[in-house]
């Protein structure tokens, strides 16, 4: 059994690499941002550019992730999602000629941002297909994707922190009259040449990242080409072939008669097994026997559950809404858009889990970074926290991370698809959770900012601590109902591999909304 534990975690690991590569080129241009502040010094540019980068990011990724979305049904997968990775290793090859060739201004400018729009867009393929993808596989590789995203988030910040306690500030910013010619040039070759390690660092990420979907796909019950024929059927619904599935069945009755082995599968949401045995004869399997024999029935038990999704009619009308039939608005329709019954439909089984998705996004980002990042040390707090605002963000960063790995436990099975699981209540207690969100925007505008007379309520918090504690809480929740929606929302619809990439497409569109709720926040605070 050391052998298939070892698998399975192989497994699970992978889907980290991947959560971490596709946000690794978000996360670099983050921890460079001393870098960027210097390269656009005599721009326009150079105390905003981080506003230009997140608008243009997010814009790209939402118009990618909806085509994306939409051309879901009849997706290669495994194309997507190489194409994906290498295209931002070459965005970081590409990018690391800034550093190298001593590039600057409006030059550097537009390098920069076009190869953020080629990563954003890149981004959006590999996120639609792997949590697709993950919707048809056990919970814990969806938490590991998602605790992926959160380690590259938390690996940032505390390179920011890090940078911000040892790296030297910038000469021509210090408020002194005038720096040495010697000190600016120390001070840019310390820069460029930590720059460029962040850049050849995630490079050679991004190319074993690649390796490790390539190994991971080899290894996943999902190919198209080659185990497994997926269809499209009228309807747009993916359906295994009949011969092909009832040919799997017949080779994996032929491997349990023969083996006599120990069959392992996942049913919780982490890498952990559990061991049924099937060897009633006590003869003792070998290891290639156990081998074999657990690899063929975790492929049946995942083709089994997808053949069911695709086929299920009286059990399906127990669970699923009546308006699960209900057809597109007429103006998608007029747009020829032929795809959007398939998606609508899908859409509409898991409506709240959506909204779930959305909201616990656009709540986050309407406080975080903008009115968070804006909150100073407090001269009353005991004890006082020295840069603050680096703290913050590894602090939001850590507890979403623990939030989303917290998730592990949570089981997903055809009980809980036909509506017979504890975690029934889960929309409603998701829900409740958003809800009490809303009391954390509130609070954090009685925290101290740099603004001298606020319009509403003044500082009345001033405690650092308190300050970081909430912010840790404001994380956790993130992490925990975001991945709690991509694990069970999926369960509720009847083609999970389209609900898992539209509950991905919620996340983004509760990132933008999230933003530009940021200007009303911060309106409130008195920060324009």
């Amino acid at each position: 059994m050391a052998h298939e534990t070892q698998r399975l975690r192989y497994i699970y690991w992978r889907f980290v690499a991947l959560g971490i590569a596709t946000l690794m080129a978000w996360n670099i241009y983050i921890v460079s941002s001393d870098f960027f502040r210097y390269e656009l010094r005599n721009t326009p540019f150079r105390d905003n550019f981080e506003s230009l980068f997140s608008v243009l990011s997010n814009s790209a990724n939402l118009v990618a992730l909806s085509y994306a979305l939409y051309t879901q049904p009849k997706a290669n997968h495994d194309r997507r999602i190489r194409v994906g990775l290498l295209a931002t290793l070459a965005v970081f090859c590409v990018i690391l000629l800034l550093p190298l060739c001593g590039i600057d201004g409006w030059l550097s400018l537009a390098v920069a941002l076009f190869a953020l729009c080629v990563a954003a867009v890149a981004a959006a393929y590999i996120q639609c297909s792997i949590f697709g993808i993950v919707a048809l596989l056990p919970p814990c590789c969806a938490e590991g994707y998602m605790s992926g995203q959160a380690i590259a988030g938390t690996v940032a910040s505390a390179a920011q922190l890090l940078a911000v306690y040892s790296g030297p500030a910038d000469p021509g910013t210090d408020g002194t009259a005038s720096a040495s010619l010697n000190d600016k040039d120390l001070y840019q070759d310390r820069l460029r040449l930590r720059t460029t390690a962040y850049f050849c660092i995630s490079a050679l990420f991004m190319a074993l990242s690649t390796v490790a979907w390539i190994q991971l796909h080899a290894r996943l019950p999902l190919k198209q080409q080659q185990k497994v024929e997926m269809g499209v059927e009228g309807d747009g619904h993916r359906v295994l072939q009949d011969c092909e599935y009832q040919e799997l069945l017949a080779d994996t009755a032929e491997d349990e008669q023969n083996s006599r082995t120990l069959v392992t599968y996942m049913v919780e949401g982490s890498p952990h097994l559990v061991h049924e045995t099937l060897d009633h004869q006590g003869e003792e399997p070998t290891s290639t026997a156990i081998a074999e024999g657990s690899q063929r029935q975790q492929q049946v038990d995942i083709l089994t559950e997808m053949n069911r999704s695709t086929s299920r009619t009286d059990e399906a009308t127990d669970h699923i809404p009546a308006f699960a039939e209900h057809q597109p608005p007429q103006w998608m329709t007029a747009l020829g858009l032929d795809n959007t019954h398939l998606v609508y439909t899908t859409f509409r089984e898991i409506l709240p889990y959506v909204y779930i998705c959305a909201i616990v996004m656009g709540q986050t980002l309407a406080v975080f970074p903008p009115l968070t990042e804006a909150v100073v040390s407090s001269p009353e707090s005991k004890p006082r926290v020295a840069h603050l605002a680096a703290w913050h963000f590894l602090v939001f960063n850590l507890g979403d991370y623990l939030g989303r790995l917290s998730t592990q436990r949570i089981k997903a099975s055809p009980s809980l698809s036909a509506g017979h699981s504890s975690w029934l209540a889960a929309p409603r207690i998701l829900h409740l959770v958003n809800g009490a969100r809303w009391l954390l925007v509130v609070i954090f505008l009685l925290f101290p900012t740099n603004v001298v007379d606020p319009p509403f309520v003044g500082a009345v918090l001033h405690s650092d601590l308190l300050f970081l504690f909430l912010v840790a809480v404001l994380g956790w929740s993130n992490g925990w109902v975001a991945t709690t929606a991509l694990i069970l929302g999926p369960q509720s619809a009847s083609n999970k591999e389209l609900a898992g990439s539209i509950l991905g497409f919620a996340l983004c569109a509760g990132l933008v909304v999230g933003a530009l709720a940021s200007y009303p926040v911060l309106l409130a605070a008195g920060i324009s």
